[in-house]
C-alpha cells in the first residue's frame, strides 16, 4: 500500500502537469482554506530534492498561483465592497479575522499582507478586506508579490531540506517539513495576537 501510494505521488511530482496543479491549488487556496497548497508545495520541494520537480519551476508556479488567487480575493472584495463583509455573522472566527485585518491594515498598509500570508486563515481575510477598504491596487500588487513569492520560497525550501535529509524517505521528509511549516504558523499567530493586544 505505501509503496503503491509512493509510485503514485512520485509519477504526478514528474510530471509536467504538477506546476499547472499547484498554480490551481494556489488560486483554489484563496477562497477555500481547507485546500492543501501550502502541503502540495512543500510536498513538490521535497521530492524536488530528488529526481522531481525543478524547484525554480516550483517556487515560481506556486507563486503565481497565489498571486492570481489573491487579487481575485482583492477583486472580489472591491467590487462587492461592504456587502461580503456584512453577510458575515459578528461574533464569528471570521467576523474576528476581517475586523484584525481592516485594523492592522489601516495601521501598518502592505506590511500586514506579507505577515498574514504565514498566519493560518490570515491570507482570505486580509485580501478580501483590503479590496473591501480600498486599499491602493498598485500597492496591494507590490506587497502581494513580495508576500507570495517568500510563501513560495518557504514553503518549497522547507520541503527541499526534508527531502534531502530524508533522501530515502521522502513522505517523511515532507512529514518534517509539514510539522515545521506548522510550528512556523502557529509562531506567527501566536505574534499576530500578541501584536492585536497591545
Amino acid at each position: 500500500m505505501g509503496d503503491t501510494a509512493l509510485e503514485l505521488v512520485s509519477t504526478v511530482m514528474t510530471s509536467p502537469w504538477l506546476y499547472v496543479l499547484l498554480v490551481g491549488l494556489a488560486v483554489l487556496d484563496a477562497f477555500l482554506p481547507l485546500v492543501p497548497s501550502e502541503a502540495a508545495v512543500l510536498l513538490a520541494g521535497t521530492f524536488a530534492a530528488g529526481h522531481g520537480p525543478d524547484l525554480a519551476l516550483v517556487v515560481v508556479a506556486g507563486a503565481a498561483g497565489a498571486v492570481a488567487g489573491d487579487h481575485v480575493a482583492y477583486a472580489v472584495g472591491r467590487a462587492l465592497g461592504t456587502r461580503v463583509l456584512s453577510r458575515v455573522r459578528p461574533g464569528t472566527r471570521t467576523a474576528r479575522a476581517h475586523a484584525w485585518a481592516a485594523g492592522a491594515t489601516a495601521r501598518a498598509g502592505g506590511p500586514v499582507l506579507v505577515g498574514a500570508r504565514f498566519v493560518p486563515g490570515g491570507r482570505t481575510a486580509t485580501t478580501l478586506t483590503m479590496g473591501a477598504t480600498g486599499f491602493p491596487a498598485r500597492r496591494f500588487a507590490a506587497y502581494d508579490s513580495v508576500a507570495c513569492v517568500l510563501w513560495a520560497s518557504w514553503c518549497s525550501g522547507v520541503g527541499y531540506v526534508g527531502g534531502r535529509v530524508f533522501a530515502d524517505h521522502p513522505f517523511v521528509g515532507a512529514a518534517a517539513g509539514t510539522v515545521l511549516a506548522l510550528l512556523v504558523g502557529l509562531v506567527a499567530a501566536l505574534a499576530h495576537r500578541r501584536f492585536t493586544a497591545r
